[in-house]
């Protein structure tokens, strides 16, 4: 009996000290625990959304469209790309322009300018690239920075690196090596691993889950009408590759999933890079489990697993993932080095190049510079002798240049 007295005036001096009137603690010891419960999670709801609106008080159409927020837009719109005719033109009477922008803009005239469309070829795939002109880029960006990336990003988990800044490809190559190692641990080399694909990830989108996705975070009416404008000049469904809202979108369009899977799921680890995705855990059939609820999940938004990319392994005999092979040694050391199809083709490009610069079509300069490219990807990874390898047959290429 004296220690329940006791502890109950430890409670309250612990709640006296945080501030709170002396009824609401006698209230507060009168409750049962289910009332406990619930009045934690209404504290934990109110904390969030004032989190939510002080993060995006300054998510307003009027601060897209300011003099500050444009002019800055341009600058970082034209930067890399200032050889273009029509980005000189604009960046030539920028303050001019970002003037007009802004009247369009506040009087709500369309800002969209239609696409310039092409094609790239990624690894043998043809992918459709929709960029947007200079004058509609400005505004795309200024929407991303002072909307889109406060709004959306802070939403996702820790795990999802695409495209956000502070994370990115080695970001989540450290975040495997963490879980890996962390399995070791638990487990040794036993364990599962459950690696997901989405099929045509850009063009399966909806655009409906996009606006949501949008309208939920961001509490202006101007802004939401903003962005779901360039949603709507994609067509009926999907998002193009070029234009930076769509990025932001495509990295959170699964968020809800991406929860769905850290918090509720049980699986021992989980990550994403923008359309690929993995989970560990201990049971191949609980995993199977996982799978068959994930795939519920993504059919809701109109995403579909790629059947042959989707897959469950075993940790022993490693895997591959973002292109790069993972596999735990026998002390537990976690090994990352590039798959095989990305040394042989990168052995292919390097003798193209060669041969075009035979022929006298490309430079010394610009094929040291690519492979430069290629063999500083490899500076975080296990490939000191594919990298030693890939050295001798560049020199060999090009064994006749005089440095």
């Amino acid at each position: 009996m004296a220690q329940q007295s006791a502890a109950r005036l430890r409670f309250m001096a612990c709640r006296q000290a945080a501030g709170e009137p002396q009824c609401e603690l006698r209230g507060a010891l009168s409750m049962t625990s289910e009332e406990r419960r619930e009045a934690r999670r209404k504290r934990r709801q109110e904390k969030r959304a004032r989190a939510k609106a002080e993060r995006t008080k300054s998510c307003t159409l009027a601060n897209v469209a300011s003099m500050d927020s444009l002019v800055s837009a341009s600058r970082r719109a034209a930067r890399g790309v200032m050889w273009k005719h029509s980005v000189q033109r604009y960046m030539a009477y920028y303050l001019l322009n970002a003037a007009r922008t802004r009247d369009d803009m506040l009087a709500g005239r369309d800002v969209r300018r239609g696409f310039t469309r092409f094609d790239v070829v990624e690894r043998g795939k043809v992918r459709h690239i929709s960029a947007p002109r200079i004058s509609e880029r400005v505004v795309q960006k200024s929407l991303t920075r002072n909307v889109l990336t406060p709004a959306l990003v802070p939403t996702a988990t820790y795990s999802n690196a695409a495209n956000i800044e502070g994370r990115g490809t080695e970001y989540s190559i450290r975040l495997m090596k963490r879980h890996l190692a962390a399995n070791w641990r638990k487990r040794g080399r036993d364990g599962y691993i459950l690696l997901m694909d989405d099929a045509g990830y850009f063009d399966s989108l909806l655009h409906g889950c996009a606006k949501r996705l949008v309208a939920n975070a961001v509490p202006d009416a101007g802004a939401v009408a903003l962005a779901g404008l360039f949603v709507d000049a994609h067509g009926e469904r999907g998002l193009g590759l070029g234009s930076e809202p769509d990025q932001v979108l495509a990295v959170c369009y699964q968020n809800g999933i991406d929860h769905y899977i850290a918090e509720m799921l049980g699986v021992d680890a989980f990550g994403r890079y923008m359309d690929d995705s993995y989970c560990i855990h201990e049971s191949k059939e609980y995993l199977q489990v996982c799978l068959m609820l994930i795939e519920r999940k993504c059919a809701e938004i109109g995403l579909t697993l790629h059947p042959t990319k989707t897959r469950i392994v075993k940790l022993s005999r490693g895997f591959v993932w973002l292109k790069k092979r993972f596999f735990c040694s026998e002390t537990g050391r976690v090994v990352v080095r590039p798959s095989r199809d990305a040394v042989t083709r990168e052995r292919r490009k390097l003798k193209r190049m060669a041969g075009l610069y035979r022929k006298g079509a490309l430079t010394y300069e610009d094929a040291a510079s690519s492979y430069q490219s290629w063999r500083g990807s490899m500076k975080h990874l296990d490939a000191h002798d594919t990298v030693l390898s890939m050295d001798a047959l560049f020199k060999y290429l090009f064994h006749d240049e005089k440095r």
